[in-house]
This record gives C-alpha cells, sequence and structure tokens, in this order.
C-alpha cells in the first residue's frame, strides 16, 4: 500500500516535470531505470496514453478550479464510474460515514442527506467506490462535461464545498465584527396627549339583485364609513362612525407592547344599532392564532390599515386577505396545528415584512422568572352594569415547571335576576425529557365560588414525544353542572416522513344519566411542494360522521398573480364542493383577486367573486351566482393626514417622521442643545425621499407602524460623515415620531515636534530623528486607528478622525539615539468652521554612546 502511494506521488511529479519542458525526460527515464515507474506510466507521463492499471486518467476541474491531473475514471461497457472518495478528498469533504456497502455523507449549508450504494449503480473495488456517471452527476452535480478526447472533467457542484461554506463563515464573521463596531439609532414614538391623526373616509354605491326579486330589478342602496386613528392620552385612540345608520361604532385605546409584548386595550363598544354601550379593558399577549371549540385553527393578526397579506405555508400562498380596520383573519381548512405558517405582508408604501406564526401548543409553559397575563373584563349593557371577564396569570416557577391561576366572572340571567357566577383554576405544567423523550403533564382543577350552580372540573392533560410518535391524553371529571360525567381523549399521531401526519384519536363520553358515547377517528394529511407548486391532501373518518376528503392545489409560479384550486367531499364523497381562485402577488395600483365555486349540495349553485382595488382609493367588488342574485359595489376610499390634508396618505395605522440632520460635535450621537443643525442632506425610506432644509428638518409622511425601516441619510457637504452608525425607525402609534441623525465632521490632527538635544544638530541631523520617530494614533480601546512619520521640520498630519478622545503614541525607532516614549491622551471636538486641530509634542533626545 505504501508502495502505491509512493509511485503515485512520484506519478504526480513526472505529471508536473513534462509539463515544465521536454528538458526533464531524462528525469522520467531516470526514474523508470530505477524502477520507480513502469513503462506503462513512463508512457503516461511522455503524453502517449492516459490509461493506467484499466483505468482512464483525467485533468478534474471543480468549479472552475483545478483539482487534480490524475483522477482515475473506470469505463466499462461504454459507461464512465468516477471514483467517490477520491471526489471527496479533492474537494475536502469530510462529512461523511460509511456504513457497511453504503456511504451516508450530508451535503451543503442545508446538510442534504445522501445515501450511496451499488443500488445506485455503482461497485466497490480495492477500497473504492465508483458511481455511475449519470448517478454521480445527480447526487453532486448541477453540471458536467466530459472532454473525452482531451481527457478532461469539469465538473460544478450543487451544493456548497467545505472551502465555500468557510468562505462563507468567514464573510459572516466579518459582517458580525461590523455589525458589532457599529452602533443601532432605533427612534420610535413617544407618548402624547393628544395629536390629530388621521382619517379614512369609505363610501360606496351598491346595486343589487335578489333571486326572489328579480322582475323588480336592481335595488340602489348605499354604505359609507368614516375610521378615524390618533394619538391620544398617550395611547392610540381608534374609532369608526357609520354615515348611512348614524351609528357611533366601538371606541378603542390601545397601548401596544406596553409591557414584553403585552398589549393593553380600554374600549367602549356598541352593542346595537344605537343601542347601549359597553365598557370594556383587556390586557394579553397575542399569538398571532385562535383556537375554536371544533379546534380549528383562525389565524388572527394585526397589520398596518390598507396592506394586503398572503398566508403561506411551506413558502407557498395558500391565502390572500386585504385587512379590514388593521387586523386580518385567514380561516382555512390548510390551517392545523403543530405548523409552521408565515404572514407575508405587503404594505401600502411597498415595503414588505413577513411575520411568523407556529401554531404548536405549549400549554401556556414560561421559562423561569417569566410571566405571562392574559385578562379581559366587559360590561354586560343587560346584566344592569355587571362586568364580566376572565384573568389568567402564568409564572415560570422553573425551567420546567409553570403554574397558572385563572379567575372566571360569569353574568348570568336566573329567575329574572342578573347574578355573578365566580370560578377559579388553579393549573400546574410540568415539562421534562425521560430517556431523551420529552414530555408534557398538565394538572388542573377549577372550582365554583358561588353556590348555584357547581360547575367544578379536574383535568388532567399530557404529551410525550417517542421518535415519529406522539402521544396525547385529555382527560376531564367535571360537576354536574353538565351534562357530561367525564370525557376522555387519547390521539396517537405518527409522522414517518416530513409533512404526513397519521392520526387515530379516542373520544369517550359519559353523561349524568347513564350514557355513554365512543368515537373514533381516523385521520391523514400530507403536502408536498416543489419549486412554486404545493400539492395538499387529507382523509377524516369516524364512528359519529361520514367520511370526508380535501384535495388542493396552488402555484405562484406566474409572474403577477398566484392561482388556487381547492376541493372538498363531505358525506362519504356525496356532496363535492370546489373553488378556483386567482389573486395577484403583491400591493401595486392594482389588487384583485377572482374566485369561481361550484358546490354539489345545490346543483345549480356557481357563484362568481371579484374584488379589484386600484392605487388606494377607488373599490370595485362583485358579485353572481346562477339562482339570480347579484351585487356590485363600487366607491371611495381615501386617508387623509390632518395635519396636513394635501399629503397622499395610504395607510391610516401610521406615523409623521420628523428628521433633524446636526452635528454631533462630541460625538455622543445625541443632539445636544447649541449642535449645530445641517441642511442639503437628503434621507431616504425605501422608496420616499426627502431633503433637509436650512433648519435641517424633514418630514415623513404616512409611515406604517409597527415596522423597522432604515434611515438612510446621503450627505452631500464635504468632511461630513454618517459614521458607523446604523439609523432605524418603529413607529408605535400616530404621533410624530422624532429621528435625530447625527453627522459625524471630519477632523484633520496636525501635531509638531520640538526635539531637546543637549548639544546642537544641523538640519539633516535633525532630519534624520524625525523621520525615526512614528507616531501611533489610538482609540479609547487601544485599538490603532491610523499611523504618520514627521517631515523633515517634525510635521505630521492624520485626517479623517471623528470626534472623541484619542490616545497618541510617539515612539523613536531609530538606532543612534535614546527617545523616551511619549503617550498623550487628546480630546478632539469641533468647532463650528474648524476642522484642524493643533498639538505640540515636545522629545528629549540623548544620544547613545
Amino acid at each position: 500500500m505504501r508502495f502505491k502511494i509512493f509511485k503515485l506521488l512520484c506519478l504526480y511529479i513526472g505529471i508536473n516535470l513534462t509539463l515544465m519542458g521536454q528538458e526533464n525526460i531524462e528525469d522520467l527515464e531516470f526514474l523508470r531505470g530505477e524502477g520507480i515507474i513502469t513503462q506503462e506510466e513512463y508512457e503516461i507521463l511522455k503524453g502517449k496514453t492516459k490509461i493506467l492499471d484499466g483505468k482512464y486518467l483525467y485533468e478534474l476541474r471543480i468549479n472552475g478550479n483545478l483539482q487534480s491531473k490524475i483522477y482515475e475514471v473506470i469505463r466499462e461497457k461504454e459507461k464512465n464510474y468516477f471514483p467517490v472518495f477520491e471526489f471527496f478528498k479533492e474537494i475536502d469533504f469530510k462529512n461523511y460515514s460509511q456504513e457497511e456497502e453504503s456511504i451516508r455523507c450530508f451535503l451543503g449549508e442545508d446538510l442534504r442527506e445522501v445515501v450511496i450504494s451499488p443500488e445506485n449503480l455503482g461497485f466497490w473495488r480495492d477500497k473504492e467506490f465508483y458511481l455511475w456517471e449519470e448517478s454521480f452527476k445527480e447526487i453532486f452535480l448541477r453540471a458536467l462535461r466530459v472532454d473525452e478526447e482531451n481527457f478532461k472533467i469539469t465538473m460544478f457542484l450543487n451544493f456548497s464545498s467545505p472551502r465555500e461554506i468557510e468562505n462563507i463563515l468567514e464573510r459572516t464573521k466579518e459582517k458580525l465584527q461590523e455589525e458589532k463596531n457599529s452602533k443601532n439609532l432605533l427612534y420610535t414614538n413617544e407618548g402624547v396627549f393628544f395629536e390629530a391623526g388621521y382619517l379614512r373616509t369609505k363610501i360606496d354605491k351598491i346595486y343589487s339583485k335578489n333571486e326572489n326579486n328579480s322582475s323588480k330589478g336592481f335595488e340602489d342602496t348605499w354604505d359609507g364609513k368614516l375610521e378615524y386613528q390618533g394619538a391620544f392620552l398617550y395611547g392610540q385612540f381608534l374609532t369608526s362612525y357609520d354615515l348611512k345608520d348614524r351609528d357611533l361604532e366601538d371606541m378603542k385605546l390601545s397601548y401596544k407592547d406596553l409591557w414584553k409584548e403585552h398589549t393593553l386595550e380600554i374600549g367602549n363598544y356598541s352593542t346595537t344599532l344605537r343601542g347601549p354601550r359597553e365598557w370594556g379593558v383587556s390586557f394579553k399577549k397575542d399569538k398571532g392564532y385562535l383556537i375554536t371549540r371544533n379546534k380549528t385553527y383562525i389565524i388572527k393578526e394585526n397589520v398596518p390599515i390598507g396592506s394586503r397579506v398572503e398566508l403561506l405555508y411551506m413558502g407557498i400562498p395558500i391565502g390572500v386577505q386585504d385587512s379590514v380596520n388593521g387586523v386580518v383573519y385567514f380561516d382555512n381548512d390548510e390551517i392545523k396545528g403543530d405548523r409552521e405558517y408565515v404572514l407575508k405582508i405587503y404594505g401600502p408604501d411597498g415595503k414588505i415584512s413577513l411575520k411568523k406564526i407556529d401554531t404548536t401548543s405549549d400549554y401556556n409553559q414560561q421559562n423561569k422568572g417569566q410571566i405571562e397575563y392574559n385578562m379581559d373584563f366587559r360590561e354586560v349593557s343587560e346584566g344592569g352594569k355587571k362586568v364580566r371577564g376572565s384573568s389568567k396569570v402564568y409564572y415560570g416557577l422553573t425551567n420546567n415547571t409553570t403554574i397558572g391561576l385563572e379567575f372566571n366572572r360569569d353574568v348570568e340571567n336566573i329567575q329574572d335576576k342578573y347574578r355573578y357566577l365566580d370560578g377559579g383554576k388553579l393549573e400546574v405544567i410540568y415539562s421534562n425529557y425521560i430517556f431523551s423523550y420529552p414530555y408534557t403533564l398538565v394538572l388542573g382543577k377549577e372550582k365554583s365560588f358561588t353556590d348555584i350552580y357547581n360547575r367544578g372540573k379536574f383535568q388532567t392533560k399530557g404529551q410525550i414525544d417517542i421518535k415519529k410518535f406522539r402521544i396525547k391524553l385529555n382527560r376531564e371529571e367535571r360537576e354536574n353542572y353538565y351534562r357530561e360525567k367525564a370525557t376522555e381523549e387519547y390521539t396517537l399521531e405518527y409522522r414517518p416522513i416530513n409533512n404526513l401526519t397519521l392520526k387515530y384519536e379516542i373520544e369517550n363520553k359519559k353523561f349524568y344519566d347513564e350514557r355513554r358515547e365512543e368515537n373514533k377517528k381516523y385521520s391523514g394529511s400530507y403536502s408536498k411542494s416543489y419549486r412554486n407548486f404545493l400539492v395538499s391532501g387529507e382523509y377524516e373518518s369516524s364512528t359519529l360522521d361520514r367520511e370526508k376528503y380535501m384535495l388542493n392545489f396552488y402555484y405562484s409560479g406566474f409572474r403577477r398573480f398566484i392561482t388556487k384550486l381547492e376541493n372538498k367531499w363531505e358525506d362519504s364523497g356525496k356532496n363535492y364542493e370546489t373553488a378556483f381562485t386567482i389573486f395577484n402577488s403583491a400591493n401595486g395600483k392594482f389588487d384583485y383577486s377572482v374566485e369561481l365555486r361550484h358546490s354539489q349540495r345545490d346543483k345549480s349553485m356557481i357563484t362568481f367573486k371579484f374584488n379589484l382595488q386600484y392605487d388606494n382609493w377607488f373599490n370595485f367588488d362583485m358579485f353572481v351566482d346562477k339562482k339570480g342574485n347579484q351585487e356590485y359595489k363600487f366607491g371611495l376610499d381615501r386617508i387623509i393626514d390632518l395635519q396636513n390634508p394635501r399629503k397622499t396618505i395610504e395607510n391610516m395605522d401610521s406615523t409623521r417622521v420628523k428628521v433633524i440632520t446636526f452635528v454631533d460635535s462630541n460625538n455622543n450621537d445625541i443632539y445636544d442643545k447649541g449642535e449645530r443643525k445641517i441642511n442639503n442632506v437628503k434621507v431616504k425610506i425605501g422608496k420616499k425621499e426627502i431633503v433637509t432644509d436650512e433648519r435641517g428638518e424633514g418630514v415623513f409622511y404616512g409611515i406604517p407602524n409597527h415596522m423597522i425601516y432604515d434611515l438612510n441619510p446621503i450627505i452631500r457637504k464635504p468632511s461630513f460623515v454618517l459614521g458607523s452608525n446604523k439609523i432605524q425607525i418603529k413607529g408605535r402609534n400616530s404621533s410624530t415620531l422624532m429621528a435625530y441623525i447625527p453627522i459625524k465632521p471630519m477632523l484633520t490632527l496636525r501635531g509638531k515636534i520640538d526635539l531637546d538635544f543637549k548639544s546642537n544638530k544641523n538640519f539633516s541631523e535633525k532630519v534624520e530623528i524625525y523621520r525615526d520617530i512614528l507616531i501611533k494614533i489610538k482609540n479609547q480601546e487601544g485599538k490603532v486607528v491610523d499611523m504618520s512619520m514627521g517631515d523633515e521640520e517634525g510635521i505630521f498630519e492624520i485626517s479623517g478622525l471623528l470626534p472623541g478622545q484619542y490616545i497618541m503614541e510617539l515612539n523613536y525607532v531609530g538606532e543612534f539615539y535614546r527617545i523616551d516614549s511619549v503617550i498623550k491622551r487628546i480630546n478632539l471636538d469641533y468647532e463650528s468652521g474648524k476642522s484642524e486641530r493643533d498639538f505640540i509634542f515636545n522629545l528629549k533626545v540623548k544620544e547613545v554612546n
């Protein structure tokens, strides 16, 4: 084995000798004469043949780089077989293991798993695995060229090689270091007592025809609404007014992210048309989704008013909604538990943001010391202004144990008198691992505090994950207020592969009248995405219900729009419903959606819907079905900034951003009294831009709230820079946001070195000393910022410095004199009109004997 390696080494050396010229033929003959290389190898090195031990020797290039001159390829039955281990060696790939006759490897940054075996049309020989060319290409390459005439192979990998990953990591490290050295300035709104906000005017003209009155022609009516949003009482005030019915709708005062992602809302709510109103208050953490009593999921999220939002699953849009009063709801059969969705929010200003929604149940678990509140109280207008509501608190005792306390108050009419029904709940949630399998156990005791009804419960919930299986249980024992005495639910989930879920559920109910009920449910769901295509299927059958199926297709490969085909079978396939939808994929001048739906339940039922929004001011809606029902709606939808009605505002939930650019004389990134404001600075937010006026000020209008935007200044004045700062804004309400942009003056440090001699020196001797003095300027952390040397008169200059404190070091690097080093702390500050600062350094010179 060692001899073979030695021969290959000699062969490699021989090839390089041959490439250097014909004069090295004598060296090849010497190697042959000594028996180090064979006659066959001698012929290869002279270029007469490319075959060694039945193997073809190719020049190998990978991603454009020459990797080998002697890449051995076996050719059998007109097929090329490439050596896998040799290939791994050339690209320095080590993330693989040999398992008997197979090779398991993990490729690229995403660790794509590949198993190579003789089944891939390959074979083992001399402890090397040779893989058929086509299989090799399919697994490792995005392109392959084999030049049979010149014995050259060119490969382009379909994954990142170790060297490329190393370069990526190095670039990432450099970028992280740059970000670490930079300072992030994030400005947000300060709460104000009152500031005029935004008014949205929406007026629609409606023409409709009913199937029962088709002979009467179209009915002519209208609808209109005013919506207001503005800063009030240091929070965000929202309300709306129905113009047609002259009714004041809900009024809400909201404090978003008041404490650790919790939102406080105080409201006065409308119950009926011009009827009694109810006060309410809530303080909770929004998870982004709701679970209904039927255990279906609804995704609910606050977004900027006027936004268009896509719901993405596995990267493919499965739904689109336009925000209504700053909220979107997605009620889609595709939304399930234990999945991850993404909301892609297209703001009216063109900015796109992403919001992740995870429907995995966490059983309200908290980390140690973490606390979560969920409180909601509201008046009951019919109950003499009594208050109903609930208060839940979850606190993490340890990282494994969470305790939950809940208080509920309901209002109920009992014998023509409204009375309170109070209750409470104590809950303990514990999570840990057993034999490396994660599990969660929940114990809860619910008790009534009133004697009218006994609505007590004792609940046990649990979950454990064992490899690809998940086992759940939920057991409740109830007091006689309920019909059910006890309920038991057992669930077994199996996920053999990604996105395939098989589920078996058993539900047992025991009633107080001695009845029993059992329901067994079988279900399965599978989703698969490929490029721009997603297919999703679901099957469900139970002993208490008929079978139902679902098969949906989504395609987002078109440039301007997305298509969706939904199919649903219920009642064991007897009732079939299908819907085909087209909607555009981004906010622009035109936003539209088209839907065609057919239901077998009513065989004549075919509906057609069309919606169009133009440039955020014109709306058109259309609905037609086969029965003769028709509705056409068109109208005006416009937002006005009450502080500047002439400005075009696309988003009601937005803020004004007042930008102030100033000369940061002391480099503290804070606008201090007396610091000069600077004009003619261009500032951009996305596609919007302003130029600061002679007062150094400018205003952006209609910047959507709750998203972070970068402020990008372009400084036109010489000798001024932004520095390493990154300026960002995030609006929280409708009050004006003040953003101060510090502009750094570029200063020049000039120094004069004075030499103190005991004896007189001529000019040339002084010049020699000056030129051997090294000047270093360091920052406060001791890092060298710049260096310089003195000229023939001992003068040096360092430019491009920002204001601040520095450390000056002067060191003599010559041999003929002894000069003590000088270390001096200096403060560079900026004075209006002066960008140069002068310093004098005295050095005592002693001669070396």
